[in-house]
C-alpha cells in the first residue's frame, strides 16, 4: 500500500512537471517571486510551480539556499490565492465566492495550501533561479464544505419506465452543448460539486444525496475525456447507464442536464437510486477543460490606485453604491428599481445610472480592464424563472450604459438568478437586498502570479 502511494505521488508530480515545462517559455519578468497553477481534474490536483529569482530576492547562490527555500515558503500562500479562489465550487459559486459570502475561512484554505504537498527547492538557470512545486489535493477543500451528515433519496415517481439494474452511471458531456435558459452553446466545466438536472429542470443529483463518508473519500462525481472501461470499473462497474447530456447549466456551466427518460431509468429502480447514493457517477468532459492552466486576475499598483478613486466615490451619500475589493477585481454592489419581475427599469434610476456611467468613463474604460455585469434575484423557488430574469436585467444594464455612450466592447454580462443570496430569503428586506446587480472591474487575467 506505501509503496502504491509513493508511486501515485510520483506520478502527481512528473504530470505536474511535464505541464509546468510547458509553461517554461514563458517570461517571468524581474519580480523575485512567481508561481504558476494548473487543475487536473482527473487527479482533482491543484499543482503550482513557483520561482524565485536570487538576484531580485537579495540572495546569494549557493550559500542562501535554505534562505531562499524558506523565503518561497513563505510567499506560496499568497502567490497561489488568486488562481486558487477561482476554483469552481458548483454551478454558481466559486472559492472566492465562498470567502465572500463567509461560507469558508481564507486562513483554513492557507492552512491547507501550508500543509500540502511540496518539492525541494531545486537550482535552475546556471543557478541563478530555485524552483519548487506543490501541489494541493481537491478532495482536501471539498471536505470543508461537505457538512450533512445524512442522505436524502429520490423517491421513485409515479411515473416510471421499463429499466433494470446498472451498476453506475456515464454521462457524457463533451463538445458544445446548448445552455439551459439561455441562446448559446458552451461546454460543461468540472467542479467539486456538480448537480444533474432533467431537461424539466428536475434536480437528480446533488451532494446531500450521497453518504458522507463516500463523499468525503471519493467526491461526489469522478471526471475523464475518453472512456476507458478499465479505469472507470471501481467507480462505476462493468454496465453503467451511458447517458448523452443534453445541455448544460449554470452560471460556470458546471451541471449536466439529462432527457427524462434517461432520468426514469435512474428513478425508476431502487437499485439505480443507491447509485447517487453511492457517488458512482463519472462525466466524461473535453480534454481542454479537464487539465488546464489557470489564470487570475493580476492586481498591480495601478489597480490598487483606482481602487482608491472608486473607494473615496463610495463616501459620497450621493452615490448608492457599495464598493469592495473582491477576488474578481472591484465590485459595485447596486440595488437599482426593476419594475416586479421584469427587466425593466424604473424612470427614477436614470441619476443612478448616470453615476455608474461617469465612474466606469472616468477610471476604468482601458484596455487594462475588462467590465463584468451581474444580475441577482431573490430565490422564491423557481429557478430557471430567476436565472432568465437575473440575465435579462444584468443585459438592461450593458444597455444603458450603451446609450449613455459607453463603449461596451469590453463588457459581458451574465446572471446567477436567486443562489448567490447576500440576505435572508424569508424576509421582505432580505429578498429586497438579494435583488441587485453587481458592476465588476477586472483587471486582465495572467497565468503568472507575481511578488517582491
Amino acid at each position: 500500500m506505501e509503496a502504491s502511494t509513493a508511486s501515485k505521488k510520483r506520478i502527481i508530480f512528473a504530470t505536474a512537471l511535464i505541464f509546468f515545462i510547458c509553461l517554461r517559455s514563458i517570461p517571468l519578468f524581474s519580480q523575485a517571486y512567481s508561481s504558476q497553477s494548473a487543475v487536473n481534474w482527473a487527479t482533482k490536483k491543484f499543482n503550482s510551480r513557483l520561482e524565485l529569482d536570487f538576484s531580485q530576492a537579495g540572495l546569494k547562490h549557493p550559500v542562501d539556499r535554505g534562505s531562499a527555500v524558506d523565503a518561497l515558503s513563505s510567499r506560496l500562500p499568497s502567490l497561489i490565492k488568486e488562481p486558487l479562489l477561482s476554483i469552481i465550487v458548483d454551478s454558481s459559486r466559486s472559492l472566492g465566492d465562498l470567502i465572500l459570502l463567509d461560507e469558508l475561512r481564507f486562513e483554513v484554505l492557507t492552512e491547507i495550501t501550508k500543509t500540502a504537498q511540496k518539492s525541494a527547492g531545486v537550482f535552475i538557470n546556471n543557478g541563478q533561479d530555485m524552483e519548487m512545486y506543490h501541489t494541493i489535493d481537491l478532495e482536501d477543500i471539498a471536505a470543508l464544505l461537505i457538512k450533512h451528515k445524512t442522505t436524502y433519496t429520490q423517491q421513485i415517481p409515479i411515473q416510471s419506465l421499463s429499466s433494470k439494474p446498472y451498476t453506475g452511471i456515464l454521462i457524457d458531456a463533451r463538445g458544445s452543448l446548448p445552455v439551459q435558459g439561455e441562446f448559446l452553446n458552451e461546454k460543461l466545466h468540472p467542479s467539486l460539486f456538480p448537480k444533474i438536472w432533467t431537461d424539466a429542470m428536475e434536480l437528480i443529483y446533488e451532494k446531500n444525496m450521497v453518504e458522507p463518508s463516500i463523499a468525503l473519500r471519493k467526491g461526489l462525481v469522478s471526471y475523464a475525456d475518453r472512456i476507458n472501461e478499465k479505469e472507470f470499473a471501481e467507480r462505476i462497474g462493468n454496465d453503467p447507464l451511458r447517458i448523452k447530456a443534453q445541455k448544460v447549466f449554470g452560471v460556470y456551466r458546471t451541471d449536466p442536464v439529462i432527457s427524462r427518460d434517461d432520468a426514469l431509468k435512474i428513478l425508476s429502480v431502487p437499485q439505480n437510486l443507491e447509485l447517487l447514493k453511492n457517488g458512482k457517477v463519472i462525466i466524461l468532459v473535453d480534454s481542454d477543460l479537464l487539465s488546464h492552466a489557470v489564470v487570475a486576475p493580476e492586481k498591480t499598483a495601478t489597480y490598487y490606485a483606482v481602487f482608491k478613486e472608486f473607494l473615496e466615490l463610495s463616501y459620497d451619500k450621493r452615490f448608492p453604491d457599495k464598493i469592495e475589493d473582491t477576488h474578481k477585481g472591484i465590485q459595485i454592489t447596486s440595488h437599482f428599481n426593476f419594475i416586479a419581475d421584469s427587466p425593466e427599469l424604473l424612470a427614477n434610476e436614470k441619476e443612478h445610472l448616470d453615476s455608474i456611467a461617469r465612474l466606469l468613463q472616468q477610471h476604468a474604460l482601458s484596455n487594462e480592464y475588462t467590465i463584468e455585469i451581474e444580475g441577482h434575484t431573490a430565490s422564491v423557488g423557481k429557478p430557471e424563472g430567476e436565472m432568465i430574469l437575473s440575465i435579462q436585467r444584468a443585459e438592461t444594464i450593458l444597455s444603458e450604459l450603451q446609450n449613455r455612450g459607453i463603449d461596451t466592447s469590453s463588457f459581458s454580462y451574465r446572471g446567477y438568478g436567486g443562489t448567490l443570496p447576500i440576505g435572508d430569503n424569508e424576509t421582505e428586506e432580505g429578498r429586497a437586498e438579494n435583488r441587485r446587480v453587481e458592476i465588476y472591474v477586472v483587471p486582465k487575467a495572467t497565468y503568472i502570479q507575481r511578488s517582491n
